[in-house]
């Protein structure tokens, strides 16, 4: 095991959030963006439905329940919008098990060089819907990994220690132009179709996945929860998922409680190579944060950004000719405007339950190919198809089935293909930087 590794790990937990005290970690580049990253774990929302300030979680400690103490549902976090440097470990157990420990090192090697290192555990659930109280386990590794590098790592406590997984961090901006990201959205109400189309996806191995929202039919629902998590099996213990929150996750604890995004875990920029990924939501508590503070913090990560690729995501579309849903007229006066002005090469889409594609577009109007942004829905992960679409001048491509899209990103262009389940190829287009 190295000792500055091993010294990076031991130090985290006192190391104050906006303070950068150990070497191994550091951005030689002076990227101040890694402040972001908070090692606190709190629980989201304080209480279900409620918008109270978030309650911090408590240490973890060596007692075990005797329902099922051995972790699942294991999978990786980004509190940093920094994905080369940091990472969250997030697992689920009984709700009587405090033992919180995350046993991380070099792949090579790996577990003889690990270090151990203690997280939090916090309880959640227990809302309107009555379908109990569960138990999260997270520990936040802020600013302590070294980019485009394997660590393996388990999680748990000694005597129940989950299975290994392996990750590699992304490198930095300049030192990876060319990487693969799988997109998909609205898997809610069929788990097992969302499991055919992980499997289906990691056919093309991405290194990156990204989700539109609408993972389940009813985001204070847990056993949904717990269908979605399974079906996906150790895809996102492995994986990078990026998630934007949809309307059927209905700002549930659930739904905050069991992902780890930078900053409020709303609305969040990440950098991922030579990708800025903005992930916004559209389901708000007040349209005040559509119009006025999720269109500020758009604004300034497209301002402030030096990353060539920029892709938004957010769950209900600015253009769809679905005549399910149609376009969202609210978010287009809102976003269009700064989405056009930011060089915005794709918008990702769901909720409309097929899959779309727009021509490029910018002010409102057609334009050529890398003058203007395009807009993809896809909305086909599990939930009910829809089929009825209408006529507009924007739309380039519609497919009512289940589907998924890969997408190349290169130095000079991506490569855009959509795909349904037997692997049919739906669309292929091309988007220059």
């Amino acid at each position: 095991m190295s000792p500055a590794f091993a010294l990076t790990l031991l130090s985290l937990l006192a190391c104050h959030p906006k303070t950068k005290s150990f070497g191994s970690g550091d951005d030689s580049a002076g990227n101040t963006n890694v402040l972001a990253c908070d090692p606190a774990v709190t629980i989201p929302w304080g209480t279900s439905g409620s918008s109270s300030d978030p309650i911090a979680a408590d240490p973890g400690s060596a007692v075990f329940g005797t329902d099922t103490p051995d972790p699942y549902a294991v999978h990786l976090g980004f509190p940093s919008r920094d994905m080369s440097h940091s990472v969250s470990m997030l697992w689920r157990t009984d709700v009587d098990t405090l033992a919180s420990q995350v046993q991380l090192g070099l792949a090579k090697g790996f577990p003889d060089n690990a270090s151990t290192v203690d997280g939090s555990t916090f309880l959640y659930g227990g809302g309107e819907t009555g379908t109990g109280i569960y138990r999260m386990h997270e520990l936040r590794l802020c600013d302590a990994l070294q980019p485009a590098t394997t660590y393996s790592y388990r999680v748990g406590g000694e005597g129940h220690w989950s299975d290994s997984y392996s990750f590699t961090t992304p490198g930095e901006a300049g030192t990876m132009s060319s990487f693969r990201v799988a997109i998909a959205g609205d898997s809610r109400g069929s788990a097992s179709t969302w499991g055919d189309l992980v499997a289906a996806m990691e056919t093309h191995a991405p290194d990156l996945y990204v989700f539109s929202g609408d993972m389940v039919q009813l985001g204070a629902s847990q056993p949904e929860w717990d269908e979605w998590f399974a079906a996906a099996g150790d895809l996102m213990a492995r994986k990078p998922l990026l998630a934007a929150h949809g309307n059927h996750e209905f700002l549930a604890q659930n739904y905050f409680a069991q992902f780890g995004f930078p900053g409020n875990e709303e609305w969040y920029g990440v950098d991922y190579g030579d990708l800025l990924l903005v992930s916004l939501n559209d389901t708000v508590r007040s349209e005040y944060d559509i119009d006025t503070t999720e269109q500020q913090f758009l604004a300034g990560e497209l301002t402030a950004t030096t990353r060539p690729w920029r892709v938004v995501t957010h769950h209900q579309p600015e253009y769809s000719a679905s005549s399910a849903h149609g376009s969202d007229e609210v978010v287009r006066a809102a976003w269009g405007g700064t989405i056009d002005a930011g060089g915005v090469q794709l918008v990702l889409n769901g909720h409309n339950h097929l899959y779309e594609r727009t021509v490029p577009i910018k002010d409102g109007q057609e334009v050529a190919s890398g003058e203007g942004t395009v807009y993809v829905v896809s909305g086909g992960a599990g939930a009910p198809l829809y089929s009825g679409m209408d006529d507009n001048w924007f739309d380039a491509v519609s497919n009512s089935t289940h589907n998924y899209v890969i997408a190349d990103f290169g130095p000079k262009e991506v490569q855009v293909v959509a795909y349904d389940l037997d692997g049919n190829v739906l669309d292929d287009f091309t988007v220059p930087r």
